[in-house]
């Protein structure tokens, strides 16, 4: 199984969840404050979601398709990582600090804050 999160308000469109191979395990509101950039809103929708591994794959390819540029969302399985940007996906073996790392450039390179790559 793979778990997630993925902030709604980092979507265009949260149509993908509608996908019966996806469960939604809960949602809470987080108040950001201070840690929210200027383009960001200053309360964010947590989604937590998991579903089959074998699935792992599709839904990253759909968050990627909808995700916003600067946000990113992680999906994770107990050994490969997935750091899902715009069009754009990382998939390392937990441990893997070079992709790791290759993954916060790219976050870096496109805008996502600093304090905001906590993965």
């Amino acid at each position: 199984m793979y778990l997630g999160l993925i902030i709604k308000e980092s979507l265009e469109s949260i149509d993908f969840l509608q996908d019966n191979r996806i469960v939604v395990l809960k949602e809470d509101i987080w108040e950001v404050g201070s840690r929210a950039v200027d383009w960001q809103p200053k309360e964010w929708t947590a989604i937590y979601v998991e579903g089959a591994d074998k699935d792992l794959g599709d839904l990253a390819t759909a968050i990627s398709c909808s995700i916003l540029e600067k946000w990113y969302a992680n999906l994770s399985n107990p050994t490969i990582e997935y750091v899902i940007f715009r069009k754009k996906i990382f998939a390392y073996e937990k441990g893997d600090g070079e992709t790791k790392q290759k993954a916060k450039m790219y976050a870096k390179d496109i805008g996502v804050p600093e304090h905001q790559l906590d993965w």
